[in-house]
């Protein structure tokens, strides 16, 4: 009799039983390695939260709001989607409490709320966040414009 791996069926997909880690709390250590290496020093809420982040590249877009176009330049902010705070290896501030709580994202990082990231003043303008993944991703525009 020839054994055989496991099988991607339905049970594949299901929830995980209590106590069993989900795929994604797996790769939030790698998250938080990756902000490690490459990240930005960031706050929200007047300094309140602390943290770590990911800051794309700019782009510039053109949205159309009253008396015309406005020229906007917009970024992503990537935080590791921990809900406690945490430090990085060399001992330093991570972030300084929970980017996630209760499966959401706390609210000072909500849309509309400023943050600096990378010294750039921030305005969030979009977010997403899949309950349990390892990233929180911010879309944002320069709040100086």
């Amino acid at each position: 009799m020839v054994e055989r791996g496991p099988r991607l069926g339905a049970s594949f997909f299901a929830k995980p039983p209590k106590g069993r880690m989900t795929l994604y709390a797996e790769f939030l250590p790698d998250a938080k390695e990756m902000i490690a290496d490459f990240g930005v020093a960031g706050s929200a809420d007047s300094g309140a939260l602390t943290f770590k982040c990911l800051l794309s590249d700019p782009a510039v877009t053109q949205t159309f709001e009253a008396g015309g176009f406005v020229t906007q330049t917009q970024h992503s902010v990537r935080l590791a989607a921990s809900d406690a705070s945490w430090t990085l290896p060399d001992g330093s501030n991570g972030a300084s409490g929970a980017v996630v709580s209760g499966g959401s994202v706390v609210a000072s990082l909500g849309l509309g709320k400023k943050l600096v990231a990378g010294g750039k003043n921030l305005r969030v303008t979009g977010q997403t966040y899949k309950p349990g993944s390892a990233w929180v991703t911010l879309q944002v525009v320069d709040d100086d414009q």
